[in-house]
């Protein structure tokens, strides 16, 4: 399933929906009218996962028996607004350094153990969401990353069951301020500034992901490519990530994990061709089965 978290514009309620190419499928109105109980907004859902998208699951085959046209349940992309897909999570947990070639381009040491760091909830932002850039973020970078959304309570899980946490994946922008960033040992200042981790536009639920460690990764601003790679060069796989952080602190469910970001970031470039981001800027992500994820700057 692709879930989105939206609301209809001119409206405040948050609502949760299914994205169907170029539309998002209004479940509730369908469910309403089926008699079926679903969840009503992405916390619900996060809250009881399995039995959520069984439920989901359940009033799709019920308007398939009855042979209802579901396009009649369809509400144009134009006349939503996107919302982060978790409200407010209990943890944005992000790696850094984990893709050698970006390792290599910014001069670091490989990690024998994951780098992890935070972000907090001000940070969230929803796919087509203008990002603001303060008069003090002088530079600013992209950082296109698969995201790991945590559907169950875990701690202290094995690698090799460490999967069974993940309710599904979706695409971050893990978006940083490079001055902050280094002004101190800790990255987090340069990391958490409102509205730096924009994610989405669907939280793809790991049944529609054959390989999640073979998703080709990419990057454009203004329709130039940027980042170009795939998941397959993580050098920490998602496996090893969810269950490292599981041996420190309990995952719960709507947490969300950033896995780390490939090659081709400004930070990269010589200081002379360095050429941070700006006003009216565009960044497109798109991931391989999970969308694109588009932002522009303001």
């Amino acid at each position: 399933m692709r879930l989105v978290r939206y609301r209809a514009q001119e409206k405040l309620t948050e609502k949760i929906g299914l994205e169907m190419e170029t539309d998002v499928l209004d479940i509730l109105r369908l469910a309403r009218h089926l008699n079926t109980s679903l969840p009503q907004t992405m916390a619900d859902l996060l809250e009881h996962s399995g039995d959520g998208l069984k439920q989901i699951q359940d009033t799709l085959n019920k308007a398939g028996d009855l042979h209802l046209d579901l396009k009649d349940y369809l509400i144009p992309e134009t006349e939503i607004i996107y919302l982060p897909l978790v409200k407010n999570p209990e943890k944005i947990l992000c790696v850094g350094m984990n893709y050698v070639e970006h390792i290599k381009a910014t001069g670091g040491e490989v990690p024998t153990d994951p780098i992890f760091f935070s972000k907090f909830s001000n940070a969230l932002a929803a796919h087509k969401q203008k990002i603001p850039l303060s008069a003090n973020a002088e530079r600013v970078d992209y950082e296109a990353e698969l995201v790991v959304v945590i559907g169950k309570s875990v701690n202290s899980v094995r690698e090799k069951e460490a999967g069974e946490a993940i309710l599904g994946y979706t695409i971050g922008n893990d978006l940083s301020e490079r001055n902050f960033q280094f002004e101190s040992s800790q990255w987090l200042i340069g990391k958490t500034m409102d509205y730096f981790a924009p994610v989405g536009p669907a939280l793809v639920t790991k049944d529609e992901i054959t390989d999640c460690q073979d998703l080709t990764i990419q990057t454009k601003r203004n329709g130039k490519i940027v980042q170009n790679s795939s998941t397959k060069d993580m050098l920490f796989d998602v496996n090893k990530l969810v269950s490292q952080a599981s041996q420190f602190m309990t995952l719960k469910p709507g947490d969300l994990i950033f896995t780390g970001t490939p090659t081709g970031v400004i930070l990269e470039k010589p200081k002379e061709q360095q050429d941070w981001l700006k006003t009216k800027d565009e960044i497109e992500i798109t991931i391989e089965s999970l969308g694109t994820l588009t932002n522009t700057f303001v």
